[in-house]
């Protein structure tokens, strides 16, 4: 049985922002979101000096997969995870006819 894994890196960064309202927070970190990412969280953090505040988490948006082969499900799952850097989370597997 052949799988084929698709994999994002781990890293993600964060950042503050404060905007007068919710929508110019959600604006503020959208236009501030960094080549390459996306927004993947934002977490309220209240108000300070009249303005809300928040921290967004950007992930990054590239990915590439990997292949491996086993005899089973269990076997080919087994080999494909072996492949997978720790810097790297599995997103998706599916098996290949072949």
């Amino acid at each position: 049985m052949k799988l084929i894994a698709t994999l994002r890196d781990r890293a993600t960064i964060t950042t503050e922002a404060a905007a007068p309202d919710v929508a110019g927070l959600r604006a503020a970190v959208l236009a501030a979101t960094p080549p390459g990412h996306t927004l993947a969280a934002l977490h309220g953090g209240g108000r300070v000096n009249g303005d809300l505040v928040g921290t967004a988490v950007y992930r990054p948006v590239a990915t590439r997969t990997i292949e491996a082969e086993g005899r089973d499900y269990p076997s080919a799952r087994k080999a494909i995870e072996a492949l997978v850097p720790e810097e790297q989370v599995v997103l998706f597997v599916h098996a290949v006819d072949q």
